[in-house]
């Protein structure tokens, strides 16, 4: 008997490399700078700690914004997520979009944001998201 393919079963996931994946000042625009992190998230390691690990480094703590998202797929299957905004309303909701539309699982992304007095209104968006989508690029 064939069995059609279905929408999900052709889906990859998309797993980081044990190695943080970290991409410095890929986009600057008015005075702002953005980088991103990608960390790999293992079983026994609790995402909201592995987080404040990582942004206890100075780069992080100088930085106005460190937005992230992050999906964890647990043992029975099902996949968790999270966000955090970080003061920049949205960008979480960003990164978690190109996190899902990739399938992207057990690992945290991180856009980190200097921000240097102008506003970029709509286009910090953009700037969120495209900043997630190169780092997912450098994983496939």
């Amino acid at each position: 008997m064939n069995q059609q393919p279905t929408l999900l079963s052709s889906w990859v996931e998309v797993i980081p490399p044990t190695d943080t994946i970290f991409l410095h000042n890929i986009i600057a625009d008015r005075w702002s700078k953005y980088s991103v992190t990608c960390l790999f998230l293992s079983q026994d390691q609790k995402p909201k700690d592995l987080y404040r690990e990582v942004i206890k480094h100075k780069y992080y703590k100088k930085a106005t914004h460190n937005t992230y998202a992050r999906r964890h797929k647990r043992d029975d299957g099902s996949i968790i997520e999270g966000k955090n905004d970080d003061g920049e309303t949205w960008a979480g909701m960003c990164i978690l979009r190109e996190l899902k539309r990739v399938n992207f699982v057990n690992g945290i992304v991180i856009v980190t944001r200097y921000y240097w007095g102008t506003k970029l209104q709509n286009d910090r968006f953009k700037h969120v998201i495209d900043a997630t989508k190169k780092v997912l690029k450098e994983l496939t």
